[in-house]
C-alpha cells in the first residue's frame, strides 16, 4: 500500500480505450508509484484481442502519451501488426536531432496556427525497424514564456532558445513535441496527419476524466488493493454502460459522447409511477423523458433478444 503526501491510499489506474466505440478495453489497477510501461504491454494483448473478438477490420492503431514511451511497448504493438504513436521525451539527443532540421523542411501544421511540424534524423535504440520520430515546434512571443521551472511551456523549449528569451536577447522561441512512430509516412501531407490524428486523443483522455468525476473514480475507498480494484472495476462499467447506451439511443443529433451524469439524467434517475395498461404493469415516466426512455428500452430489448 503507497499513501500520498496526505496520508491518503495511492492508487493508479491504468486503462485502455476503444477510440471509436469510447470504451474501455483493459484496465489494471496499480499503486501510486506504478509505471504503466511494465503494465502496458500485457494491456496491448487483452485490448488488441478484444477488438478483432468484434469482427472489426483494419489497421490498428495504439496511441499513448510518454508514460508509455518504451521499446518494449512499442515492440508488443507490432508484433500484433499494428502501428503505433507514441510521444516521446524530450532529451538531449532528440533537442540535437531538431536543430538539424532545415528551415525549408518545416511544413504547416494541420488546425494549428503556427505550429509546424517534420521528420527529424533520430531512431530510438532498439526500437522496432521503422520506427521515426515526428517533430512539432510552436512559436510563442517572449512574453508568453515563463522563468518559472514549473511552467509547463517553458519546459518545451530548448534550453539554450529559453535562456535567450529570458535574456531579452530573442523576441521569440520555438516549444517542441516529438511522437515515435512505425507507421509509413511517404508524404509531407502524411507526416502532418499524423501529427493532427495524434493531437486529437485528448478527445479520450476528456473522457477517461468522466470514470472519475461520473463514475467515482478519483476516490478509492479502502486500504485494501482488492477492494479498490472492485471499485475500479465498477466505475469502467458505469463508463461503458454510458456508452453502450449512447450507442443505441444518441441523445442528441451530434456524434459527441454525452458524460455519465447527463446520461444518469436523462436516462436513469427518472421519476415513474407504476400503472397497469390492459393487465399488464408498466412505468410511465415524466412527458418529457417518456419517449427517450421507451425507445431505449425498446431498442435494448430488441438487441438482447437478437443476440
Amino acid at each position: 500500500m503507497v499513501r500520498s503526501y496526505k496520508g491518503e491510499v495511492s492508487g493508479r489506474v491504468h486503462a485502455c480505450h476503444w477510440a471509436q466505440t469510447g470504451t474501455v478495453l483493459a484496465a489494471d489497477l496499480g499503486d501510486g508509484r506504478s509505471d504503466g510501461r511494465t503494465l502496458a504491454p500485457d494491456q496491448i494483448d487483452r485490448a488488441i484481442d478484444a477488438v478483432r473478438a468484434t469482427g472489426a477490420t483494419g489497421q490498428i492503431l495504439v496511441q499513448g502519451d510518454s508514460g508509455y514511451y518504451s521499446g518494449t511497448v512499442a515492440a508488443r504493438i507490432t508484433a500484433h501488426e499494428a502501428v503505433f504513436r507514441l510521444a516521446v521525451p524530450r532529451t538531449g539527443p532528440l533537442w540535437r536531432a531538431v536543430s538539424r532540421v532545415h528551415e525549408d523542411d518545416w511544413i504547416c501544421a494541420v488546425d494549428y496556427d503556427d505550429a509546424q511540424v517534420a521528420l527529424i534524423d533520430y531512431t530510438p535504440a532498439g526500437w522496432p525497424e521503422g520506427t521515426k520520430v515526428i517533430a512539432r515546434r510552436v512559436r510563442y512571443d517572449a512574453d508568453a514564456l515563463s522563468a518559472d521551472p514549473r511552467s509547463r511551456r517553458s519546459r518545451t523549449v530548448g534550453k539554450d532558445q529559453l535562456a535567450l528569451v529570458l535574456d531579452g536577447v530573442a523576441d521569440a522561441a520555438y516549444a517542441y513535441s516529438f511522437i515515435a512512430t512505425n507507421e509509413i509516412l511517404d508524404l509531407v501531407e502524411d507526416i502532418a496527419t499524423a501529427e493532427w490524428e495524434f493531437r486529437r486523443r485528448t478527445k479520450i483522455e476528456e473522457l477517461f476524466r468522466d470514470t472519475a468525476y461520473g463514475a467515482g473514480l478519483n476516490h478509492l475507498p479502502s486500504a485494501s488493493h482488492a477492494v479498490n480494484a472492485m471499485w475500479m472495476w465498477g466505475a469502467l462499467l458505469a463508463y461503458n454502460l454510458s456508452a453502450w447506451l449512447q450507442t443505441i439511443v444518441p441523445l442528441d443529433t451530434t456524434d459527441a459522447r454525452r458524460r455519465i451524469a447527463t446520461v444518469r439524467r436523462l436516462l436513469i434517475n427518472r421519476a415513474a409511477r407504476r400503472v397497469t395498461t390492459a393487465h399488464q404493469p408498466r412505468l410511465r415516466f415524466a412527458p418529457a423523458a417518456d419517449e427517450l426512455i421507451a425507445t431505449t428500452l425498446a431498442r435494448v430489448r430488441a438487441a438482447v433478444t437478437a443476440h
